[in-house]
């Protein structure tokens, strides 16, 4: 059984922020635009305008603090239609090319973004590798992703002063064409600050028994503190995604081994509060919801059915390649959760599926790279879309013997 502490994912931290029906924003969601980028040019005239609804010939009307999410393209916009009020411009004039990143187009509401980005590494099987000891990223450029765990930093009251994950983009991904990918433990960093230990630590009070009273005493804290990261990361990465990995094994906070344990409904409720405070801050955000391997078939059913109300973008979990579709590498047809522990059946009831190889004491070895392509083709057939080695990244001579994967499917 993984725990909270074998692969090191919960949630928190928190500012002062302006709080919204969603937890924390105060950066106003995009409007639509057919095509270009956020932070694109288009002038806009000034005062307290509302957020652009459609903008013509892929200008989006400009949206939230000065215009910040600004989509690209030429044209005229005209005045956005609807949307939450901001200091931002009520009707773009002639846009100019933005930088290039998320194009600007689909539903928009009071979450940010509402159709979900299953592609952030574009339409090929990503590879990625762990990077939180790696002096410079420059020698992965073989990789399309990189991932960095947030953030230690927390207080016990549940505060940031510093966005390490901040840092750690703008000094070394941002000269690179990686994709950033956030291991998001705030509820376990802020347990560590609380004298709480991980599952797997010894210590009185732990994660897997006393993580959801810490939730339920501090709520409102982790839900601002998720908007005030994805806030302060924003402002230096602006356009390009960048994925979310929400905590490893959040499942357990409904689990009748805890202290306090929270219905499966508040779990679900909570999901989404932290999906909106971190979209409404960050519109390029991808969220990502765990999914743990050792579930009951009635657990995971009833966990992805409260997860329903969460503006979610894909699903992560930890497994192998070489099992048969199975994501843990001791399933088999005969083992209690076999009809819902495979990659194909995770597809079916949530969206594509990320999959890493865990860390700490639950870091399993390589199984895909190492993989044969009818085993990969077979994992991308059902849903997987890439894969994180978080212990050594892959060889570049490894993923290059792996030439005949199969694009992504109903990827466009």
């Amino acid at each position: 059984m993984r725990h909270f502490s074998n692969r090191r994912k919960l949630l928190l931290t928190g500012a002062a922020l302006l709080v919204s029906a969603c937890g924390t924003s105060d950066v106003i969601p995009k409007g639509a635009g057919s095509a270009g980028a956020p932070n694109g040019g288009g002038g806009a005239s000034a005062g307290a305008g509302s957020v652009g609804g459609t903008g013509t010939a892929g200008a989006s009307a400009a949206a939230g603090s000065g215009g910040a999410l600004n989509a690209a393209g030429a044209g005229a916009g005209i005045a956005g239609t609807s949307g939450a009020s901001g200091s931002g411009a009520s009707a773009g004039s002639a846009g100019s090319a933005g930088a290039s990143g998320v194009a600007g187009a689909g539903p928009v509401g009071a979450c940010g973004p509402t159709t979900p980005n299953q592609y952030p590494f574009g339409c090929k099987f990503a590879w990625g590798g762990a990077a939180d000891e790696q002096s410079s990223l420059a020698s992965f450029n073989y990789l399309q992703f990189m991932s960095y765990w947030v953030d230690s930093t927390i207080s016990a009251a549940g505060t940031y002063s510093t966005c390490n994950g901040c840092n750690w983009l703008t000094s070394k991904v941002k000269n690179t064409a990686l994709i950033p990918a956030y291991y998001a433990y705030i509820i376990g960093f802020l347990a560590h600050a609380n004298g709480i230990v991980d599952g797997n630590q010894t210590g009185g009070k732990k994660l897997t028994t006393d993580g959801a009273a810490l939730v339920k005493a501090n709520r409102a804290a982790i839900v601002s503190a998720y908007g005030w990261y994805a806030k302060e990361t924003y402002k230096v990465w602006p356009s390009k995604p960048l994925v979310w990995l929400l905590e490893g094994d959040f499942v357990q906070l409904q689990d009748a081994g805890q202290s306090s344990p929270m219905t499966m409904t508040e779990v679900g409720q909570l999901a989404a509060d932290i999906t909106c405070a971190i979209k409404s801050n960050m519109p390029n955000a991808v969220v990502a919801i765990d999914q743990s391997s050792w579930n009951s078939d009635d657990v995971t059913n009833g966990y992805w059915a409260a997860m329903k109300n969460a503006n979610y973008d894909l699903v992560w979990t930890t497994g192998v390649g070489n099992n048969k579709g199975y994501i843990d590498g001791a399933t088999n047809d005969t083992t209690y959760n076999h009809a819902t522990a495979t990659y194909a059946y995770l597809k079916k009831i949530t969206g594509a599926v990320l999959v890493d190889t865990s860390a700490g004491a639950s870091a399993a070895g390589d199984s895909w790279s190492t993989a044969s392509e009818t085993d990969l083709n077979s994992r991308i057939a059902e849903g997987v879309i890439g894969v994180n080695i978080t212990g050594s990244a892959p060889s570049a001579s490894n993923i290059d013997k792996l030439s005949g994967l199969s694009p992504l499917p109903s990827c466009q």
